[in-house]
This record gives structure tokens, sequence and C-alpha cells, in this order.
């Protein structure tokens, strides 16, 4: 939630209306930031759509169904079951069966239902696998899966 006050990212409990805008305009920090290095363009999509709903609902363009990019799609479903399964700051992990049980409540209103259940189907032994990492693994672990990305992508990224 990149250019969000901590007082709101942070905030235990539900936002307010007027918070709940501010939070909004993370995606439209996301794309300055995602639009300005070329080597990241594909990931606009992502960054501009990961919000919006499959029932047509979401933000900032409420885009329905089909016509949400496949790849935002996926975001949506791995940012939500993120958010749910992970401690913050504010809030404890959710346990998987309860996570699960959300996603499902979100079928079609806010998910892709054919992606949803190809992710439920992974889910439970991603979650289990990652889980028993602690911080200091999970980060070690994701500098070397962006090491290898970015070593694999650097001509790319240079030109």
């Amino acid at each position: 939630k990149i250019g969000i006050r901590d007082d709101v990212l942070l905030k235990p409990g539900r936002l307010t209306e007027d918070e709940y805008e501010i939070m909004k305009t993370h995606v439209d920090h996301g794309l300055d930031i995602v639009g300005r290095a070329r080597w990241l363009h594909d990931a606009l999509a992502i960054v501009g759509s990961h919000h919006e709903k499959y029932g047509g609902d979401g933000y900032p363009a409420q885009i329905p169904g089909d016509m949400i990019p496949a790849a935002a799609r996926i975001f949506a479903i791995t940012d939500v079951f993120d958010a749910l399964s992970s401690e913050r700051p504010y809030k404890k992990a959710m346990p998987l069966a309860k996570v699960v049980e959300i996603l499902e409540e979100g079928r079609a209103g806010h998910f892709d239902p054919q992606l949803l259940d190809s992710f439920l189907e992974i889910a439970p032994d991603l979650h289990a696998e990652l889980n028993h990492f602690d911080t200091n693994e999970l980060r070690t672990e994701m500098h070397q899966i962006n090491g290898r990305y970015f070593a694999s992508g650097l001509e790319t990224m240079l030109v």
C-alpha cells in the first residue's frame, strides 16, 4: 500500500469512509512509480487492476469479469489470501480454514471463480510449505528468487 500514511495503513479495525478513500489512492501511487520504470511496465495491469472485483464493483474503474486482466485477477486472490493469512502489526494471522471460507464467500462477486478454484487446489500445500519459515528465512528466500529473476532479465531491463 505504497504512499499511504501509517496511521491509515496500520489502523486496527475498520477504516472510516475518508480513510478508505485515502487507502484507495495507493493504486495511483503504484501506477505512478511502476510507470516510471520501463522494465516494470508488465506489472502495470496488476498494479492498476488488482482491486477490481469480478462482479464489477471494485476500484478504480469498476471493470467486470474477464475484462479485468488475468494477472490482476490472480493477484487479487493472492493479495487477499496474504492479507488474511499473515500476521500484521494490527492483527493476528487467520487460520487457513477461515481464510478459505472467506475466499469462498468472494466467489464470483470478488474473485474469478475458475481462478479461485485453481488457487484453492494449491493453497493448502503452499501455505504448509511456507508457513514453517520464520521472517528471516522468508526474506532470504525472496532475495534468492528476486536475484534469479533479475539476473535472468537483466539484459531486457537495460534496453
